[in-house]
């Protein structure tokens, strides 16, 4: 037995050894995991973040399809918002990097299809926002918002300043003006979808008519970047 006695010493002196090796090795092992598995949250953190739908803009241009809306200078409603100011809405969606930007059907006639069909604002999706451009009628002069809500939103209060530089503010509503008589506004409301009806000045003005399509590029421009809070990048390359 005396001979075994110097190996039950070394394996004695090795054991603490071999425990703290163990023990350091699964503290490590244990720090490494978690730190996986945080990176790994970060990473699908990031994923989930970047994969995000960007936000549904609708515009609609007002009338249409055989309903030509207020008269005056010369044109149409309908016509004035398709010929001058769509095509210029058009070109400067298209610009947008952060929002999806689509249009109404122009062929169409949102109200129509909605009080008629049970279709147009009945089959928007509720995540939508949906912005319809008009022109005012009888008179008057300066355009304005009707929103949606007893006051502005920061979208409404961006369109309106809109207005205000380019068209100039109706005096009667100092840039808005909240509505419950409108049947399509009704059903957005009730639906829960969230709207803005821009009036870009009286069609029956010639101040506010002219200043339309002077400033139709600029005007279109300012709507946008209002619409999305997105500041579009204009310079040619």
């Amino acid at each position: 037995m005396k001979k075994w006695k110097p190996i039950v010493v070394v394996a004695s002196l090795l054991l603490p050894l071999i425990a703290g090796f163990a023990l350091t090795t699964t503290a490590q092992a244990a720090t490494t995991a978690t730190k996986t598995t945080t990176t790994t949250k970060k990473v699908k953190k990031a994923v989930k973040k970047s994969t995000k739908k960007p936000h549904h803009y609708l515009i609609v241009m007002g009338h249409g399809a055989g309903d030509p809306g207020a008269r005056g200078n010369g044109t149409t409603e309908a016509k004035a918002l398709r010929k001058v100011l769509l095509p210029q809405l058009r070109k400067y969606a298209k610009q947008v990097k952060h929002s999806k930007v689509t249009f109404y059907n122009p062929k169409k006639n949102l109200v129509s299809d909605t009080l008629y069909h049970h279709k147009g604002s009945y089959k928007i999706n509720k995540h939508t926002t949906v912005i319809m451009f008009h022109l005012d009628a009888a008179g008057g002069q300066g355009g304005h918002v009707i929103i949606h809500k007893r006051h502005p939103n920061k979208r409404d209060k961006r369109l309106a300043q809109v207005i205000k530089k380019y068209i100039g503010l109706n005096r009667a509503y100092r840039g808005y003006s909240f509505r419950t008589d409108l049947h399509n506004c009704n059903v957005l409301r009730h639906r829960g979808i969230d709207y803005s009806l821009v009036e870009s000045g009286f069609i029956t003005s010639k101040h506010d008519y002219r200043n339309l399509k002077k400033h139709r590029a600029k005007l279109a421009k300012a709507y946008i970047e209002a619409i999305t809070h997105e500041n579009l990048n204009t310079k040619k390359k």
